[in-house]
Parts: C-alpha cells; structure tokens; sequence
C-alpha cells in the first residue's frame, strides 16, 4: 500500500531533482506504484474520502493534495490528478468476499484524462523556451506511449456500445504535436535538448498512422526528420535507432519498395540485442518473406532465432528447394491465416515462383540439360507435379479420393498456359532463353539458363569466384538421359 502523501513525496522529488526517469515511473499507467495506490485508495478508514474511487467526483481530495505539495511553477499537480484519475478509471474497486468489479473499466473517461496530462506537459515544455527541458523526455515518453494504448481501448470500448472510434485519431495529433516539440527544440546543448526524443516520437507516430491505416502521413514525418538540424542517427539511444529503422522498413514494405524494406529489416536486425525476442519475431516477419520473394534460402541460423518463423517457413523453404510447387501451396494454406495477420501474405505468395522455377529445372536437368526444350516437355512435368501434389493430398485426408480426377483435370493447364507461366518467368529474370512460338520451343541461353539469385549478403569476391566455378562444372557435367541410364541397368543385370 501507498500512502498518498509519500507519493506525491517521491513526485516532488523527481521534480526538484529533474530526475525524469523517476518520474516516468511514477506516472505509468503501469507502474508498480498502480495496485498500491489504488489499494490506498480503498482503505476503510478514508470515510466519506473513499468517493475519490468514483468517476464523478468534481474534484477528488487527492487534487487538493497535489496542489498544496507539488511546485506550483510545473504542470506537476495536473498531471498527477489526471494520472491517478485514469488510474481510478481503468481499475474499478473489486469488492473482497465475492471479487467482482464495483462498476465498469471506462477506458473513454480514462482516455480523456490521460489527454490532458498529455497536454498539461506539452504546453509546459512549449512555454519552457530558454529552459533545458531534456530531463523531462523519458516523462514524455511513458505519457505518450500510455495516451496510445488508451486510446486503443477507449476506441474499443466506443465500438462495442455502436460508437464511432475516435479515439486514436484525436491522440495521433497530440502525438503529432508532441513529435513537434521535440524536432523544433532551439536548446544550444544538443545532447539536453528535447530533439533527443525525435525519433522515439516519429517511431511512435508510425506505430498509430499504421494501425489508422494512414500510411500516408508518414510521409510528413519522415520529410520533417530530413529538413530538421539533428544529430547523426547514431548519436541516438539504440532502441530509438532500431524501431525507426524497423517502422521505415515496414512504410517500405507497404509501398512495395522491397528492396529498401529488406536493407532496413537486416539493418534493424543487426542492432536487435540477442534477448530482444519479441523484437527479432516482427522484424522476421517481413524479413524472411522478403528473401522468399527475392529466391534467397533464410540461413538455418536465421530461421533458428525464431521456433516460431522455422516451424512455418521450414516446410516453405523445403519445397523450393525441391521445386515442389504443390506441397509450397499445401503450407500456404495452413499458414494463411497467420501470414494475412502480418499482411504478407501476398508476397509469401508471390515467392511459390521460386517452387516453380526449381521445377523446370528439375525438368531441364532430367531431359539432359538441351539446348532447346519443347513447351509440350515442360507442361508434362508440371502436370504430373500437379497429380503427385493431389496424391499427397489424399493420403494427408486433405481431398476425397473420388475428387482425384475432378481435380486433375480441372488443375492441368494447357500449352497456352504453360507458355504464358514461361514467358513470365523470362520476364522475371528467373530463366533466361526465349520462346519460339512458331516452333513450340524455349531456346535456353548457353550461359546460365536458370541464374542463381544475388546473395543475402555481399559474402566477398572470393565467395562470388567459387561460385562461378562451381556453376562452370555444373554445366560441363554431361547427364545422361533416363531412358539411356535405364538401359544400362537393363544390360548389366545378370
């Protein structure tokens, strides 16, 4: 239990002292100090007090409170009223012997007041023009952070009762307003000055613009960030570093611009401490789709950072690698789910041309790596991949077996259809030749007819050396035909 009076105590010593850190913690919507104060609160000996636990007190006791002991020259008693106002909101008393709620969470009230703490704070820090406000960021930080997530609920809340969600948009401009304060700070000691908190803001700002589906006004953050005098993102705490690389990542990834996505993703990875792993699953989100779409295998040290991302994209990886298009599509549909949560589902998607590609290999090679190879050739393998796919079905309990041929015949695709899928796959630099249509033949290039992929990495010219070497031999091996390897092994059997 805390005792009001050695609350406001420790309020006004993060005051004086400008220990903002302090503060932070002691107006969390969160904090240790919540239960204990609310369990003050509740003391049966407060007497006609105990009302300061209802919503429509006026004005509780503990504001009166606050005003006698807090600096009278700050924002301090009005942000500590509407702290523990929202507090009194958000956590009705429960009655002991039977443990049920007197009253309901009203997240919309608790909103409003963590609102105007918001504001209390921010028009301080605006007036304090010749002051050094530095010290009062992490107390911006915790405030802004808790106006966001009560506005998410405050938004439900109003849902539920057949209202109009409005909540997180009116936050968003607070927010918008707060970002401000920070990047138009004037304080001539760069590293005190409120700029410091630039990047936590615009992180932030992402965050709620993303879940308003308002990507656009992105833009006006990140135009503001490049005109604005602030020191090298470096000179920035690492986890202000790392969630605005990962929200800039993530506006690239909705914007299609995969491969400014996919440098921002490594990039926020490398920074990511080891233990972070809540943090390293929603980078590996968008990171490993990205280099499925790119036809680049995630490393097994990659995809051991995550259970989660191995035990789904395992079975992904394993089917390009055998160019087994039906078994990709099998594991696209249970993942579907979970990847449409993350929004990648389409890309994810778009990376079973990997699965493809490795089948027409599969194909060139068996056929004695030719030169010049008929469409008819290619569709016969991809059809059958096709029915083994349905066989495989049928013995997982997926399809029926009496759908088999209904199946089949409505899954096979026709020469017009396989010389579309192989003139796309020209286009997409995923074969390289070019299609005689008169003569129904794909005329594969000498040099590489199915190119590797650039590597996740720059591994070195070293590394690049042995690869072309290697490549080189792959061609030079002559592969005999099945049907000549069939004969053999007729002619030596005893």
């Amino acid at each position: 239990m805390l005792h009001l009076g050695s609350y406001c105590t420790q309020l006004d010593h993060g005051v004086k002292h400008r220990d903002g850190t302090q503060l932070s913690h002691l107006v969390a919507l969160d904090g240790k100090h919540a239960p204990q104060l609310l369990d003050w609160l509740d003391r049966p000996d407060r007497g006609p007090a105990r009302a300061d636990r209802a919503l429509d007190q006026p004005s509780p006791t503990y504001a009166a409170q606050f005003r006698r002991t807090l600096q009278k020259d700050g924002p301090w008693a009005d942000i500590a009223t509407n702290h523990v106002w929202a507090l009194v909101a958000l956590h009705p008393p429960v009655n002991p012997l039977t443990g049920q709620l007197h009253g309901q969470v009203d997240a919309v009230f608790a909103y409003q007041k963590q609102h105007d703490a918001v504001t209390a704070l921010y028009r301080w820090l605006i007036d304090a023009r010749d002051l050094p406000t530095g010290w009062a960021l992490p107390l911006l930080y915790v405030v802004c952070r808790d106006l966001r997530k009560v506005a998410e609920q405050a938004d439900q809340q109003l849902l539920a009762n057949g209202h109009k969600a409005t909540r997180l948009e009116d936050a968003s401009r607070l927010l918008q307003k707060c970002f401000s304060c920070c990047l138009n700070d004037r304080a001539s000691d760069m590293m005190a000055s409120r700029k410091m908190g630039t990047y936590y803001l615009a992180s932030l700002l992402f965050k709620t613009y993303f879940r308003l589906n308002s990507t656009a006004l992105c833009k006006n953050i990140i135009r503001g960030i490049n005109a604005a005098d602030l020191p090298p993102l470096t000179a920035f705490p690492r986890a202000h570093r790392v969630a605005y690389t990962y929200y800039m990542a993530v506006f690239a990834f909705l914007r299609e611009d995969y491969p400014q996505a996919e440098r921002g993703f490594v990039e926020a990875l490398g920074m990511t401490h080891r233990k972070m792993k809540r943090n390293i699953e929603l980078i590996l989100d968008y990171l490993i789709p990205l280099l499925l779409v790119r036809g680049v295998f995630p490393s097994p040290k990659l995809l051991a950072r995550s259970a989660r991302h191995e035990t789904l994209y395992e079975p992904f990886v394993r089917a390009v690698r055998s160019g087994d298009f039906a078994a990709y599509e099998r594991q696209l549909e249970v993942a579907q789910k979970r990847l449409m949560a993350r929004g990648t589902y389409l890309v994810v998607e778009r990376a079973r041309e990997g699965a493809v590609r490795g089948l027409l290999k599969k194909a060139w090679v068996l056929e004695g790596k030719p030169a010049r190879m008929s469409i008819e050739r290619f569709r016969s393998y991809y059809n059958a991949a096709q029915a083994l796919g349905l066989e495989e079905d049928v013995r997982l309990g997926r399809v029926r077996r009496d759908e088999v041929e209904r199946r089949k015949k409505g899954g096979e695709i026709d020469g017009e259809e396989m010389e579309c899928l192989l003139a796309n796959m020209i286009y997409k630099g995923l074969l390289k030749g070019y299609i005689s249509h008169a003569h129904q033949l794909v005329v594969l290039s000498k040099d590489k007819p199915f190119p590797w992929y650039p590597p996740y990495r720059n591994k070195g010219e070293a590394f690049m050396r042995e690869r072309a070497e290697r490549e080189t031999r792959e061609r030079q091996r002559v592969v005999e035909p099945a049907g000549a390897a069939a004969g053999a092994a007729t002619a030596t059997a005893p």
